[in-house]
């Protein structure tokens, strides 16, 4: 017959004790919450809600509705980051602007902003008379049309960029997008 060993079943109750009355280390939940700001921090770092997404802890910018995102702090902070100071008010509304009409996410509209950044723009076009630029932009199509393709446009080339004026409003643009075209032989 075996006996039981008394300071084994003291030592056993003792651990069990111990192990039970330590506290729980609680640890921070991981999400995609916390990228995003959509819920409270758990180490006071940021606030819910700076980044403009809804304080509702959506995980994922596809969970989060186009209307239920606060265009404003979301530009500002995007824009502070990248350039490094605050939007003037032109900046502002262009930014607000391309975000609400083609640009689904802070992902794509930090991509737009490093873009204006590495090539020496803030965005909204620097020009403040529109209309002249755009008449500038018109005369020298086949200036900067032959800068790019080396040989004069035809006269649907021509039509086809000049129609782009509109969306490529300044002599940069229109140049990296005759570059873009040519480079993919994209033909008009």
């Amino acid at each position: 017959m075996k006996r039981s060993n008394p300071l084994k079943k003291i030592l056993i109750a003792g651990f069990i004790v111990v192990i039970t009355s330590v506290p729980q280390i609680s640890q921070a939940h991981r999400s995609g919450c916390h990228n995003l700001h959509t819920c409270p921090s758990d180490s006071n770092s940021y606030a819910c809600g700076d980044l403009g997404y809804p304080c509702d802890g959506s995980t994922s910018i596809e969970n989060i509705a186009l209307s239920a995102i606060n265009v404003p702090l979301l530009v500002e902070k995007t824009f502070m980051d990248i350039f490094g100071r605050k939007l003037t008010e032109p900046e502002s509304t262009y930014w607000k602007k391309r975000f609400r009409a083609d640009k689904e996410s802070v992902h794509q509209v930090r991509r737009a902003m490093l873009w204006h950044k590495g090539n020496g723009s803030f965005g909204p076009p620097a020009s403040t008379s529109k209309k002249n630029s755009f008449g500038q932009l018109v005369k020298n199509i086949n200036v900067i049309f032959r800068s790019v393709y080396n040989r004069e446009p035809t006269v649907s080339e021509n039509q086809y960029w000049i129609s782009r004026v509109s969306d490529k409003p300044s002599e940069r643009a229109l140049t990296d997008a005759m570059g873009f075209h040519k480079a993919r032989s994209i033909q008009h």
